[in-house]
């Protein structure tokens, strides 16, 4: 066990500066998902998740930062709202992001991370930290190259500096592994942020199910019924997350094992927040194309999937399970995935994935009871 050299004081939590900080990210989530719900196809699916992914490491790398060292200060006030300004832009960007708009997008990603860069340099002189805060500032200067220069680049160098940036940051917590286990993030606070960011996410259903009753000429029984089986879908996926997964759970890092532990879970919001965003654009467009035709109800049913595997992910990193010992949950994910071969309209469509999320959390309360173990 590593004794760690930044503590923490007891009983952090979000900030009401944060809250109002994740308000940005709202509106550039529901930028990505408008778009998608106009381009419901694969093509679409694969720069959405792209796009959103970019975004939500933005994120990820202000809560971690904030996790660390934030004291609810004027100055820090001020860089949070320099870091709002660049996610302007980006949702600006986001709506035609491989298009006219790529200078909007890749320009507010530079200069986010140019100020994650100067936080990081700000801590640097922390008794301890020189190594940990080097390692993050390094990683977002070469970040901010990549995403500055790719401003001035063609579509094909532009996504491949685009993809290079990506790849940092998924391998950024491998790089300083070694330094959260003596720089852990707050254990309460950490999880707190994720908490929200997935209250964000399922928001976006709800908002969906509005959307869809809206965008139509007129109101039919199949649209309504989708609408509703959305927004129920939505609330499925807060009972999987927050009452079967303890998604929010404190998350405590003091050793190696804790620390690969901490990362399952981190890494198994990815799926469980691309399902539910796509879920939110494919409940709009399933609402108005109710007879299944083309690549829509499998990129539907993919959602789905990686939302019920997101979630058997974060409960097996909160129960400290092995990935194996989830395989119901992984089968009935499957059954999601594969579920527009076994249906012909949008309402059984979306209705046999509420059945099977409501499957997944009746399976767990079975199990617990039988052995007083709820994963």
């Amino acid at each position: 066990m590593i004794n760690p050299i930044l503590t923490h004081d007891d009983g952090r939590k979000a900030t009401w500066f944060e809250l109002y900080f994740d308000l940005v990210f709202v509106v550039a989530v529901a930028a990505l998902a408008g778009a998608l719900s106009h381009h419901y196809d694969w093509a679409g699916f694969l720069e959405f998740g792209f796009l959103f992914l970019v975004l939500w490491w933005l994120w990820l790398g202000h809560t971690f930062h904030a996790s660390r060292f934030d004291k609810d200060r004027p100055d820090q006030w001020a860089v949070g709202f320099a870091q709002i300004i660049a996610v302007v832009f980006i949702a600006y960007g986001a709506s035609d992001a491989f298009g006219a708009r790529a200078w909007a997008f890749a320009g507010g990603v530079a200069a986010f991370k140019a100020f994650l860069m100067l936080g990081y340099l700000r801590e640097s002189t922390r008794p301890g930290l020189r190594r940990l805060c080097t390692i993050y500032a390094a990683i977002y200067a070469t970040q901010v190259a990549l995403w500055a220069g790719s401003i001035w680049a063609g579509p094909n160098l532009r996504l491949a500096l685009w993809s290079a940036a990506l790849a940092l940051d998924v391998i950024t917590p491998f790089l300083v592994a070694a330094e959260t286990r003596r720089a852990p993030p707050n254990p309460e606070h950490l999880p707190e942020r994720f908490g929200l960011f997935t209250i964000i996410l399922l928001g976006e259903t709800a908002a969906a199910a509005v959307h869809a009753l809206d965008h139509g000429p007129e109101l039919h029984g199949d649209s309504l019924t989708v609408a509703l089986l959305g927004a129920l879908l939505g609330f499925l996926y807060w009972v999987g997350y927050f009452r079967r997964a303890k998604g929010n759970a404190e998350r405590h890092v003091s050793d190696a094992t804790s620390g690969r532990n901490l990362r399952l879970w981190a890494y198994g919001h990815i799926p469980l927040y691309l399902g539910i965003a796509s879920l939110g654009a494919g409940t709009v467009y399933l609402a108005h194309h109710t007879t299944l035709t083309g690549p829509a109800p499998w990129v539907f049913s993919t959602g789905a999937a990686l939302s019920m595997v997101g979630v058997t992910v974060v409960s097996l990193a909160t129960y400290r399970r092995p990935l194996a010992s989830g395989w119901p949950y992984f089968a009935i994910a499957m059954l999601a995935a594969a579920s527009p071969a076994m249906v012909s309209s949008a309402p059984l469509l979306v209705g046999c994935h509420a059945v099977l999320a409501a499957g997944q959390i009746a399976m767990s309360i079975l199990l617990k009871r039988n052995a007083q173990t709820l994963i």
